[in-house]
Protein backbone atom coordinates (compact mmCIF):
# COMPACT_ATOMS: atom_id res chain seq x y z
CA UNK A 1 0.00 0.00 0.00
CA UNK A 2 2.50 2.47 0.85
CA UNK A 3 4.77 1.48 -2.69
CA UNK A 4 1.52 2.23 -4.55
CA UNK A 5 1.24 6.03 -2.81
CA UNK A 6 4.69 6.45 -3.41
CA UNK A 7 4.79 5.72 -6.93
CA UNK A 8 1.76 7.85 -7.48
CA UNK A 9 2.94 10.83 -5.59
CA UNK A 10 3.97 13.61 -7.69
CA UNK A 11 6.44 16.41 -6.87
CA UNK A 12 5.74 19.83 -6.33
CA UNK A 13 9.10 20.61 -8.62
CA UNK A 14 10.38 20.10 -11.69
CA UNK A 15 13.48 18.36 -12.16
CA UNK A 16 15.01 21.61 -13.09
CA UNK A 17 14.20 23.29 -9.38
CA UNK A 18 15.10 19.64 -7.49
CA UNK A 19 18.59 19.77 -9.00
CA UNK A 20 19.00 23.74 -8.23
CA UNK A 21 18.89 23.06 -4.36
CA UNK A 22 20.99 25.25 -2.23
CA UNK A 23 23.19 22.44 -1.78
CA UNK A 24 23.47 21.30 -5.42
CA UNK A 25 26.41 24.02 -5.09
CA UNK A 26 28.78 22.80 -2.98
CA UNK A 27 29.03 19.55 -5.29
CA UNK A 28 30.47 21.73 -7.83
CA UNK A 29 32.96 23.81 -5.45
CA UNK A 30 34.74 20.45 -4.36
CA UNK A 31 34.28 17.26 -7.01
CA UNK A 32 35.76 17.15 -10.06
CA UNK A 33 33.41 17.07 -13.53
CA UNK A 34 33.36 13.73 -13.72
CA UNK A 35 32.10 13.14 -9.90
CA UNK A 36 29.70 15.88 -9.82
CA UNK A 37 28.48 14.76 -13.19
CA UNK A 38 27.52 11.28 -11.45
CA UNK A 39 26.38 12.80 -8.78
CA UNK A 40 23.65 14.94 -10.95
CA UNK A 41 22.86 11.19 -13.00
CA UNK A 42 22.18 9.97 -9.64
CA UNK A 43 19.99 12.31 -8.35
CA UNK A 44 17.98 12.57 -11.83
CA UNK A 45 17.44 9.12 -11.49
CA UNK A 46 16.03 9.16 -8.24
CA UNK A 47 13.67 12.37 -9.73
CA UNK A 48 12.37 9.84 -11.95
CA UNK A 49 11.51 6.99 -9.74
CA UNK A 50 9.30 9.30 -8.21
CA UNK A 51 7.74 11.41 -10.99
CA UNK A 52 6.94 8.23 -13.37
CA UNK A 53 4.11 10.48 -15.44
CA UNK A 54 6.98 12.81 -16.68
CA UNK A 55 9.53 9.70 -17.47
CA UNK A 56 6.56 8.29 -19.43
CA UNK A 57 5.80 11.06 -21.09
CA UNK A 58 9.15 11.66 -22.39
CA UNK A 59 9.61 7.63 -23.19
CA UNK A 60 6.41 8.42 -25.32
CA UNK A 61 7.53 11.06 -27.58
CA UNK A 62 10.72 9.27 -28.35
CA UNK A 63 8.87 6.27 -29.28
CA UNK A 64 6.52 8.22 -31.33
CA UNK A 65 9.43 9.71 -33.32
CA UNK A 66 11.54 6.52 -33.38
CA UNK A 67 8.78 3.54 -33.68
CA UNK A 68 8.98 1.84 -36.98
CA UNK A 69 12.25 3.33 -38.11
CA UNK A 70 14.58 1.36 -36.09
CA UNK A 71 14.19 -1.80 -34.27
CA UNK A 72 12.57 -1.87 -30.68
CA UNK A 73 15.97 -2.48 -28.72
CA UNK A 74 17.54 0.85 -30.51
CA UNK A 75 14.04 2.81 -29.38
CA UNK A 76 14.79 1.23 -25.90
CA UNK A 77 18.26 2.68 -26.13
CA UNK A 78 17.71 6.05 -27.36
CA UNK A 79 15.37 6.47 -24.11
CA UNK A 80 18.22 5.41 -21.90
CA UNK A 81 20.63 7.62 -23.32
CA UNK A 82 18.02 10.23 -23.50
CA UNK A 83 17.30 10.65 -19.91
CA UNK A 84 21.39 10.82 -19.77
CA UNK A 85 21.70 13.82 -21.76
CA UNK A 86 19.01 15.87 -19.82
CA UNK A 87 21.23 15.15 -16.56
CA UNK A 88 24.15 16.40 -18.27
CA UNK A 89 22.52 19.45 -19.60
CA UNK A 90 21.17 19.96 -15.65
CA UNK A 91 25.25 19.43 -14.68
CA UNK A 92 26.52 21.92 -17.62
CA UNK A 93 24.49 24.25 -16.37
CA UNK A 94 25.46 23.81 -12.76
CA UNK A 95 29.43 23.77 -13.28
CA UNK A 96 28.73 26.98 -15.31
CA UNK A 97 27.19 28.87 -12.26
CA UNK A 98 29.10 27.49 -9.24
CA UNK A 99 32.56 25.95 -10.39
CA UNK A 100 35.96 27.70 -9.71
CA UNK A 101 35.65 30.68 -11.91
CA UNK A 102 39.06 30.18 -13.41
CA UNK A 103 38.91 26.91 -13.76
CA UNK A 104 35.62 27.53 -16.01
CA UNK A 105 37.06 29.96 -17.87
CA UNK A 106 39.71 27.24 -18.79
CA UNK A 107 37.23 25.15 -19.53
CA UNK A 108 35.63 27.10 -22.09
CA UNK A 109 38.27 28.42 -24.10
CA UNK A 110 39.72 24.66 -24.56
CA UNK A 111 36.96 21.89 -24.57
CA UNK A 112 34.54 24.00 -26.93
CA UNK A 113 35.34 24.01 -30.59
CA UNK A 114 34.56 26.52 -33.30
CA UNK A 115 35.77 24.76 -36.32
CA UNK A 116 33.46 27.06 -38.34
CA UNK A 117 34.19 30.41 -36.82
CA UNK A 118 34.89 32.00 -39.90
CA UNK A 119 31.45 31.60 -41.41
CA UNK A 120 29.50 33.45 -37.63
CA UNK A 121 32.53 36.29 -38.57
CA UNK A 122 31.12 36.68 -42.22
CA UNK A 123 27.63 36.97 -40.77
CA UNK A 124 28.88 39.69 -38.57
CA UNK A 125 30.75 41.40 -41.18
CA UNK A 126 27.52 42.73 -42.65
CA UNK A 127 27.02 45.60 -39.51
CA UNK A 128 23.56 44.44 -38.55
CA UNK A 129 24.12 42.06 -35.91
CA UNK A 130 24.19 37.88 -35.86
CA UNK A 131 20.93 36.40 -34.74
CA UNK A 132 22.38 33.16 -33.49
CA UNK A 133 19.64 30.27 -33.10
CA UNK A 134 19.96 27.60 -31.15
CA UNK A 135 18.20 24.58 -29.34
CA UNK A 136 18.03 22.36 -26.39
CA UNK A 137 20.59 20.66 -27.95
CA UNK A 138 23.82 19.45 -26.69
CA UNK A 139 25.79 21.59 -24.31
CA UNK A 140 24.22 24.69 -25.45
CA UNK A 141 24.90 26.08 -21.80
CA UNK A 142 28.12 26.53 -22.78
CA UNK A 143 27.69 28.51 -26.02
CA UNK A 144 27.71 32.05 -24.84
CA UNK A 145 30.48 32.12 -22.30
CA UNK A 146 32.20 30.26 -24.94
CA UNK A 147 31.46 32.66 -27.79
CA UNK A 148 32.65 35.87 -25.29
CA UNK A 149 35.90 34.02 -24.18
CA UNK A 150 36.49 34.32 -27.75
CA UNK A 151 36.65 37.76 -28.26
CA UNK A 152 33.08 37.98 -29.68
CA UNK A 153 30.32 40.58 -28.33
CA UNK A 154 27.43 38.13 -27.33
CA UNK A 155 24.00 39.04 -25.92
CA UNK A 156 21.31 36.18 -24.64
CA UNK A 157 17.82 35.93 -24.17
CA UNK A 158 17.23 33.69 -20.73
CA UNK A 159 14.82 33.01 -17.63
CA UNK A 160 16.00 31.59 -14.63
CA UNK A 161 13.50 29.90 -12.12
CA UNK A 162 16.41 29.84 -9.11
CA UNK A 163 17.45 33.38 -8.24
CA UNK A 164 20.42 31.58 -7.01
CA UNK A 165 21.61 30.44 -10.17
CA UNK A 166 20.34 33.73 -12.09
CA UNK A 167 22.42 35.77 -9.46
CA UNK A 168 25.72 33.21 -9.84
CA UNK A 169 25.69 33.16 -13.05
CA UNK A 170 24.69 37.02 -13.61
CA UNK A 171 27.81 37.73 -11.74
CA UNK A 172 29.99 35.71 -14.03
CA UNK A 173 28.40 36.92 -17.16
CA UNK A 174 29.51 40.62 -16.32
CA UNK A 175 32.68 39.43 -15.41
CA UNK A 176 33.82 38.07 -19.43
CA UNK A 177 31.52 41.01 -20.99
CA UNK A 178 28.69 38.70 -21.42
CA UNK A 179 25.46 40.33 -21.74
CA UNK A 180 22.12 38.20 -20.12
CA UNK A 181 19.16 39.85 -21.18
CA UNK A 182 16.02 38.65 -19.07
CA UNK A 183 12.66 39.87 -20.24
CA UNK A 184 10.60 42.06 -17.64
CA UNK A 185 7.32 43.68 -18.29
CA UNK A 186 7.49 43.12 -21.84
CA UNK A 187 11.21 45.08 -22.66
CA UNK A 188 12.75 41.51 -24.16
CA UNK A 189 12.49 42.32 -27.34
CA UNK A 190 13.34 45.87 -27.65
CA UNK A 191 16.43 45.19 -25.24
CA UNK A 192 17.24 41.98 -28.24
CA UNK A 193 17.28 44.94 -31.05
CA UNK A 194 19.08 47.36 -29.27
CA UNK A 195 21.67 44.38 -28.89
CA UNK A 196 21.42 43.55 -32.82
CA UNK A 197 22.11 47.37 -33.79
CA UNK A 198 25.31 47.50 -31.35
CA UNK A 199 26.84 44.79 -34.04
CA UNK A 200 26.13 41.85 -31.31
CA UNK A 201 25.59 38.56 -31.30
CA UNK A 202 22.08 37.51 -30.17
CA UNK A 203 21.64 34.04 -28.96
CA UNK A 204 17.78 32.39 -28.99
CA UNK A 205 16.47 29.06 -28.89
CA UNK A 206 13.79 28.04 -31.53
CA UNK A 207 12.48 25.17 -29.49
CA UNK A 208 11.06 26.97 -26.72
CA UNK A 209 7.64 25.64 -27.62
CA UNK A 210 6.06 27.22 -24.12
CA UNK A 211 6.41 30.48 -25.27
CA UNK A 212 6.06 30.51 -28.91
CA UNK A 213 3.88 33.01 -30.66
CA UNK A 214 1.77 30.92 -33.46
CA UNK A 215 1.73 31.83 -36.32
CA UNK A 216 -1.74 32.30 -38.11
CA UNK A 217 -3.05 30.00 -40.72
CA UNK A 218 0.03 28.03 -41.01
CA UNK A 219 1.48 24.69 -39.85
CA UNK A 220 4.87 23.15 -40.12
CA UNK A 221 6.13 19.61 -39.77
CA UNK A 222 8.68 18.63 -36.79
CA UNK A 223 9.60 15.12 -35.86
CA UNK A 224 6.57 13.45 -37.60
CA UNK A 225 4.03 16.24 -36.03
CA UNK A 226 2.43 19.34 -37.07
CA UNK A 227 2.58 22.38 -35.41
CA UNK A 228 1.78 25.90 -35.93
CA UNK A 229 5.15 27.52 -36.11
CA UNK A 230 6.57 30.10 -33.72
CA UNK A 231 6.69 33.65 -35.39
CA UNK A 232 9.24 35.20 -33.08
CA UNK A 233 12.30 35.01 -34.94
CA UNK A 234 10.24 36.46 -37.82
CA UNK A 235 9.62 39.12 -36.05
CA UNK A 236 13.21 40.19 -34.98
CA UNK A 237 14.74 39.51 -38.35
CA UNK A 238 12.46 41.93 -40.30
CA UNK A 239 12.77 44.10 -37.49
CA UNK A 240 16.50 44.23 -36.82
CA UNK A 241 17.44 42.84 -41.02
CA UNK A 242 20.49 41.23 -38.82
CA UNK A 243 22.01 37.70 -40.48
CA UNK A 244 20.70 34.80 -39.13
CA UNK A 245 23.22 31.88 -38.19
CA UNK A 246 22.32 28.28 -36.63
CA UNK A 247 24.76 27.01 -34.28
CA UNK A 248 24.08 23.27 -32.06
CA UNK A 249 26.94 22.31 -29.44
CA UNK A 250 27.45 18.81 -29.81
CA UNK A 251 28.55 16.53 -27.53
CA UNK A 252 31.74 14.49 -28.91
CA UNK A 253 31.96 11.78 -25.99
CA UNK A 254 32.98 13.22 -22.39
CA UNK A 255 35.11 16.33 -24.04
CA UNK A 256 35.54 18.24 -26.11
CA UNK A 257 32.23 19.86 -27.67
CA UNK A 258 31.58 21.01 -31.14
CA UNK A 259 29.90 24.11 -32.51
CA UNK A 260 28.05 23.42 -35.70
CA UNK A 261 27.41 26.73 -37.56
CA UNK A 262 25.38 27.22 -40.63
CA UNK A 263 23.99 30.60 -41.82
CA UNK A 264 20.39 30.06 -42.72
CA UNK A 265 20.09 32.70 -45.86
CA UNK A 266 18.85 32.56 -49.12
CA UNK A 267 21.52 31.36 -50.90
CA UNK A 268 20.55 28.26 -48.70
CA UNK A 269 17.20 28.52 -48.33
CA UNK A 270 16.01 29.79 -51.61
CA UNK A 271 12.07 31.14 -52.22
CA UNK A 272 9.77 32.13 -49.43
CA UNK A 273 10.15 29.40 -46.69
CA UNK A 274 10.45 31.62 -43.22
CA UNK A 275 13.56 31.91 -41.00
CA UNK A 276 11.85 30.16 -38.45
CA UNK A 277 10.81 26.81 -40.16
CA UNK A 278 14.57 26.67 -42.08
CA UNK A 279 16.20 26.84 -38.63
CA UNK A 280 13.27 23.86 -37.11
CA UNK A 281 14.33 22.07 -40.32
CA UNK A 282 18.63 21.91 -39.08
CA UNK A 283 17.34 21.39 -35.21
CA UNK A 284 15.04 18.69 -36.73
CA UNK A 285 18.14 16.75 -38.71
CA UNK A 286 19.91 17.35 -35.42
CA UNK A 287 17.42 15.56 -33.14
CA UNK A 288 16.46 12.67 -35.80
CA UNK A 289 20.89 11.77 -35.41
CA UNK A 290 21.77 12.16 -31.95
CA UNK A 291 18.06 12.24 -29.81
CA UNK A 292 19.77 11.26 -26.94
CA UNK A 293 21.44 15.36 -27.24
CA UNK A 294 18.03 17.21 -27.02
CA UNK A 295 16.18 17.48 -23.47
CA UNK A 296 12.85 19.71 -25.19
CA UNK A 297 10.90 16.09 -24.85
CA UNK A 298 8.88 16.66 -22.20
CA UNK A 299 7.60 20.51 -23.79
CA UNK A 300 7.45 18.78 -26.74
CA UNK A 301 4.94 16.00 -25.46
CA UNK A 302 2.93 18.54 -23.59
CA UNK A 303 2.42 20.90 -26.64
CA UNK A 304 1.63 17.72 -28.97
CA UNK A 305 -0.68 17.11 -26.65
CA UNK A 306 -2.43 20.55 -25.98
CA UNK A 307 -2.28 20.68 -30.00
CA UNK A 308 -4.13 17.55 -30.39
CA UNK A 309 -6.90 18.37 -27.73
CA UNK A 310 -7.57 22.14 -29.02
CA UNK A 311 -7.76 20.20 -32.16
CA UNK A 312 -10.59 17.91 -31.12
CA UNK A 313 -12.42 20.82 -29.41
CA UNK A 314 -12.06 22.98 -32.86
CA UNK A 315 -11.98 21.05 -35.83
CA UNK A 316 -13.59 24.00 -37.84
CA UNK A 317 -11.44 26.32 -36.96
CA UNK A 318 -8.17 24.23 -37.97
CA UNK A 319 -5.25 24.89 -35.02
CA UNK A 320 -5.25 27.12 -32.04
CA UNK A 321 -2.28 27.06 -29.71
CA UNK A 322 -1.41 29.08 -26.40
CA UNK A 323 0.04 32.27 -27.11
CA UNK A 324 2.65 33.90 -25.19
CA UNK A 325 5.20 36.45 -24.73
CA UNK A 326 8.46 35.84 -26.48
CA UNK A 327 10.32 32.84 -27.14
CA UNK A 328 13.25 33.05 -24.46
CA UNK A 329 16.08 29.77 -23.47
CA UNK A 330 14.94 27.93 -21.08
CA UNK A 331 17.44 28.80 -18.06
CA UNK A 332 15.75 27.53 -15.09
Amino acid sequence: MASRFFFRWQPRFSLSKFLQMSWSQYLFRFLPFSFSQWAIRTLGRLYYLVNRREQALIQEMIGLVFRGKIAAGKVQEKIKTTFQGIFDHYHEKLFLGYSNFTRLKAFLRKQVDFPDLDKLQEAQAAGRGVILVTGHFGAVEFLPGALTLNGIPTSMLCRFQSTRLREAQGRRARWIGLDLIEPRRGQGLWAALRALRTGRILIIECDEFENWRPTPHRLVYFLRHRLPPDRTLEVLHRRSGASVVTALVKRDGRRPYTCQLTPVDHRSYPGTIPISERCLEILEAAVQTHPEQWYQWKEFGKMIKTHREVGDDHQEGGYLAPESAITLPDQA
